[in-house]
């Protein structure tokens, strides 16, 4: 992570304080032994769950590299009968769209868009965007994301739609973000997605919105959309989508195997036929420009991204040598401008941020 980033502590003998709590990442709350363990069992769970069904499972897609692997293995290695629930965002790019039409059709597996309006979420998005502008904030790059948090919400509106009761998502614990406003590492034995730690996850944001509200009372039009999106419908695991949606299964399938980045990018691209956005500069997340902005705002408020984290997190894991990873983030780490031209546009909006070049964060 840069030295920058802010709220990292260094002790006596200069010791980053995320190398310390290094193992409430790796764990990310739990044995991560026993989750690794665990990905066989689930399965046979989520298919005992649609026996008599039309569908053993509704699968959140976005298009993207991760999604489309998991579509991947859960039909042609588990052999389960999938319904892929997809949304298409206003910023992402026409290949991202032909790349998950493809791959349901080779598939085999019905695609169920979701919905969720995409001229709301372009509105949504300029009107943050703008306040960020006049007055930068952790609180406001967070919150230009927010319409993406019903994604959550659809899959089990779906899921109840079409009698599954299985959800199966593929985020993977490299992803984890220890800047921003929703991450809270879990005690020891404690799960990440254990009620309780979804519990007072939720509290603490609730409490930590009130006060940004109090300071920033412009926000105030945006609060309904903003309590659901960052609170009702956070993840899959937030206690309303549990309670809302009952006798559903979740299952964050790379949480409980090993996630392989290279063979995950072989397969999509050599069998599904799966294209990279001319665009991009790495294949993470390249299924929304938006991303480039929210790391771009980020940066300036946080000093860090999600894509420094995520190629800290490999590290600590042992996923990916530090040379190997701050040559990627060489490549990788900056916005694309055009991306962030992209995103523009759609918006109205003339950004002017300046993108920090790659070499000069990396010699901080």
């Amino acid at each position: 992570m840069p030295c920058a980033t802010a709220g990292l502590t260094f002790t006596a003998q200069g010791v980053c304080g995320l190398c310390t709590a290094y193992d409430e990442l790796r764990v990310g709350g739990g044995d991560v032994e026993a989750e690794l363990h665990g990905l066989e069992e689930k399965i046979e769970q989520v298919r005992a769950a649609g026996r008599g069904r039309p569908f053993d499972c509704v699968v959140g897609y976005s298009g993207g590299r991760d999604s489309t692997y998991l579509l991947y293995l859960l039909v042609r290695v588990h052999k389960l009968r999938c319904l892929a629930a997809y949304y298409r965002t206003p910023f992402a790019h026409d290949v991202i769209d032909e790349n998950a039409r493809r791959t349901v059709s080779r598939l085999g597996v019905p695609l169920e868009p979701m919905r969720i309006s995409q001229a709301q979420h372009a509105r949504v998005a300029r009107t943050v965007l703008l306040m960020w502008l006049a007055a930068p904030s952790l609180e406001l790059t967070n919150l230009l994301c927010v319409v993406c948090k019903y994604v959550n919400r659809e899959l089990f509106r779906v899921a109840r739609q079409h009698g599954v009761r299985a959800v199966i998502n593929g985020g993977n614990r490299y992803e984890d973000f220890p800047v921003g406003l929703a991450h809270a590492a879990p005690r020891r034995g404690q799960h990440a997605h254990g009620f309780v730690v979804q519990l007072g996850r939720s509290a603490r944001l609730l409490r930590r919105s009130l006060t940004f509200l109090l300071r920033n009372p412009r926000v105030v039009p945006l609060l309904p959309l903003g309590f659901k999106g960052a609170l009702l419908y956070l993840s899959p695991h937030t206690p309303y989508l549990r309670l809302r949606y009952p006798g559903i299964l979740r299952l964050d399938y790379f949480r409980h195997t090993p996630y392989d980045e290279a063979e995950c990018t072989r397969v999509i691209t050599s069998e599904l036929g799966w294209r990279l956005p001319p665009d991009c500069r790495g294949y993470w997340r390249a299924d929304c420009a938006m991303d480039d902005l929210k790391n771009l705002l980020f940066e300036h408020t946080v000093g860090a991204t999600y894509r420094d984290s995520y190629f800290s997190n490999m590290v600590r894991f042992g996923a990916l040598g530090r040379e190997e990873g701050l040559r990627r983030l060489q490549h990788e780490g900056p916005a694309s401008p055009e991306r962030i031209t992209s995103v523009a546009k759609v918006l109205g909006v003339e950004i002017g941020l300046p993108i920090v070049p790659s070499a000069r964060r990396l010699s901080d």
